[in-house]
């Protein structure tokens, strides 16, 4: 199976900022290759000129999401490899709006506004500019907007809403596409009296290939199989979730500390990190379990006191927890940016802080450092005085 830097908490790593940049640089060249360092050309959309947006954009879609079907088919990847960002309708349909009129008014987005900089358009320096203005405004204006935030789904599937199989949905989505290239080559011939110079048998072929790339799936053991109805909790276990869902899905260092050195027997600490990690330092009272075997070990733990989870960050906390969401687990909560945080907020000596602390933070602070550095657990993780701190 194919280790993600997502996966394994290394986003922040050399590796991963390298990788970054290599793949930057070639979505880049993709771009300016597909015409999209011209405004003209991607403005032209609009006015149903140059079809070219739609071209592109749908066939790198339905390649990414053929690849990654057949990925996770083959086991090179799992769901848990992959960051899905959260469904929260009200203001993804504001910010698409948002976004979509600055496109037409621009003839820009952020991609293509970089590409188009780097090839020396002064309309994308100022397009690039107004976005940071705009992101600065909208950083002012959070507290007013938060309320469209509010309706958090967690990650949702299109094919599971849909109560579809994953495979039947991916080849309708690619159906939908090639139906889509066709008319847009019907409409630039009509526009231009001419369609795209590769011809109609590229198309074709084209065409074809996808077709039968997406009816492969029907033939990949379990990609047929319909999505099991998720299981609703009794309402003998609802009640005592009441006080768990209106608390958020988050918890501080600080938090996570108090509870621990208070002794809570409701709390289960996950350390979702690599078995080497774990033994080289690990929270006290934590317990080190795979991603993929998360569900089956905390199954006897579902919505019963409080399951938090951390990785080095939070990104894989969050995903993992989201995943145990998905799977019927209410009582999941993950640590707000991960061992790393809880180094610097809870372990990191007063003496090596910026800022001056009150006396009190200064008393709770080495209370936490008595108790999490010097374990007492059977099999414990001496972390020591030297314990690095970011």
């Amino acid at each position: 199976m194919i280790e993600t830097f997502f996966e394994t908490g290394t986003l922040n790593s050399p590796a991963a900022f390298l990788a970054s940049l290599l793949i930057g640089i070639a979505f880049g060249v993709a771009l300016e290759k597909a015409g999209f360092g011209s405004s003209r050309r991607l403005a032209g959309i609009f006015y149903f000129r140059d079809m070219t947006v739609l071209k592109v954009m749908f066939t790198a879609v339905v390649f990414a999401m053929l690849g990654i079907c057949y990925a996770r088919a083959f086991g090179w990847v799992t769901l848990d490899n992959v960051y899905f960002l959260h469904t929260v309708y009200g203001a993804q349909i504001a910010g698409g709006l948002i976004f979509g009129a600055g496109f037409v008014m621009s003839g820009w987005c952020p991609g293509t506004g970089a590409v188009g900089l780097a090839s020396g358009k002064i309309d994308a320096l100022v397009f690039l500019l107004g976005a940071v203005g705009g992101s600065m405004l909208y950083n002012e204006l959070h507290p007013i907007l938060a309320p469209i935030f509010n309706g958090d789904r967690g990650v949702v599937f299109a094919y599971e809403t849909l109560g579809v199989s994953e495979a039947r949905f991916a080849f309708s989505f690619t159906v939908i596409a090639v139906l889509c290239f066709w008319i847009s080559e019907y409409v630039e011939k009509k526009r231009r009296g001419r369609g795209h110079p590769v011809g109609k048998r590229f198309l074709a072929v084209f065409s074809a290939v996808l077709i039968v790339a997406a009816s492969g799936l029907f033939a990949v053991e379990g990609y047929e199989k319909k999505p099991a109805p998720r299981a609703a909790i009794p309402v003998k276990e609802k009640m005592p979730l009441q006080a768990i869902q209106a608390a958020p899905d988050h918890m501080s260092p600080q938090d996570l500390a108090d509870r621990i050195l208070a002794g809570d027997p409701s709390l289960k600490l996950v350390d979702i990190r690599t078995p080497e990690e774990f033994e080289q330092f690990h929270i006290r009272s934590a317990v080190n379990l795979q991603v993929e075997d998360l569900a089956q070990a905390l199954l006897p733990n579902q919505n019963k006191g409080l399951i938090v989870l951390y990785s080095s960050g939070t990104d894989l906390g969050a995903q993992a927890r989201d995943e145990l969401l998905r799977q019927g687990f209410k009582n999941v909560s993950f640590l707000t940016d991960g061992l790393e945080a809880f180094l610097n907020v809870c372990l990191k000596p007063v003496s090596l802080r910026t800022s001056p602390v009150t006396p009190d933070t200064a008393a709770k602070i080495n209370a936490w450092r008595a108790f999490f550095l010097v374990s007492q657990d059977p099999v414990p993780t001496q972390a020591g005085p030297e314990l690095p701190v970011k």
